[in-house]
């Protein structure tokens, strides 16, 4: 009793709020101020990482107005919908004239993360083709695509490759985009094409042509509308191309194909068999109960009733 006592008194006189020992007490920072007069330094820009210098980058280039905008990179395809949108003009204009250093590292920026198209096409696009595009930042593209389907009777004449797309000149493409919006070989377009083939030739020597200029290319993604099939004779004949020159296949989010699909190999290509089936199945049910009328008229006839009203029920009456 005793020794609690004595402790309770020895705790009564600890005070919490008791300094703590200078020794282990922390210094408090000192806050530096600048004399008014002083001279203020200029911020080196290119002192900061390049991870960082992106970044501002993509801030100035790719940061709209805080209105709404429309979007000018048109409905079809990646260029469609991965585009960034862009920024005021005055903004980019002013962010590339900055210097030559900036310039260089900005537009090298730009035309790497934008994806461009090889050919135009009517939708509304205001982004540049790559034929449009300076020579000077062609090294810098990282990323195009060529929309099939467009103008399938008679296309452009300007769908030509040829030197003025400087695709020998685009080393940092490693993955070029094919987006097919229909196949003319479909059977709904008998009638108003030139030939079941016609298109499918045209843009199977097309992709050859393509594939042959780029330098380090080593995939080409496809992706389509719902209606193209993979089985079709478009798609086929563009894989072939593509398996010739020694390139891989990839597909886009949007079709939905994969490698193990098996859309490839059907013995049905546009659901025109199942559709002769089904219409062959219609037809032997009419058939049938026209058959099962005549049978019910031919019984009322002897029986002295009238002739049947509802056959369905008749009919299904007479043969259960």
């Amino acid at each position: 009793m005793s020794k609690m006592n004595s402790l309770s008194k020895a705790l009564e006189k600890v005070n919490l709020n008791d300094a703590a020992p200078s020794s282990s007490r922390k210094p408090k920072p000192q806050r530096i101020r600048r004399p008014k007069n002083a001279p203020v330094e200029p911020f080196r820009f290119f002192d900061l990482p390049s991870e960082i210098r992106l970044r501002i980058y993509h801030f100035v280039l790719f940061t709209p107005r805080r209105r709404r905008t429309l979007r000018t990179t048109g409905n079809v395809g990646a260029s469609s919908k991965r585009n960034p949108p862009l920024s005021p003009t005055s903004h980019r204009v002013a962010l590339f004239l900055t210097s030559r250093r900036m310039h260089n590292e900005a537009s090298d920026y730009f035309y790497s993360t934008q994806t461009f198209r090889l050919f135009h096409i009517q939708d509304y696009s205001r982004m540049p083709t790559i034929r449009a595009i300076a020579p000077q930042y062609r090294p810098s593209i990282a990323t195009i695509e060529l929309i099939l389907g467009s103008s399938w009777t008679a296309p452009p004449q300007e769908w030509t490759v040829n030197r003025s797309l400087g695709l020998e000149e685009m080393v940092r493409i490693r993955t070029f985009k094919v987006f097919i919006e229909c196949d003319p070989s479909h059977p709904v377009f008998e009638g108003f094409r030139i030939s079941k083939d016609y298109y499918t030739d045209f843009a199977g020597d097309l992709l050859n042509e393509v594939l042959s200029k780029l330098p380090n290319l080593e995939y080409v993604e496809f992706d389509a509308w719902p209606s193209v099939r993979k089985s079709g004779a478009l798609m086929k004949r563009l894989m072939e191309e593509v398996r010739a020159a020694g390139r891989k296949i990839a597909w886009g989010p949007d079709r939905g194909w994969t490698d193990h699909d098996g859309e490839e190999f059907s013995d049905d290509v546009y659901g025109i068999k199942a559709h002769e089936k089904a219409q062959e199945q219609a037809k032997l049910e009419k058939d049938r109960l026209m058959k099962a009328q005549e049978e019910a008229r031919e019984l009322a006839r002897l029986n002295g009733f009238p002739p049947p009203q509802t056959l369905p029920l008749l009919s299904s009456y007479l043969y259960d």
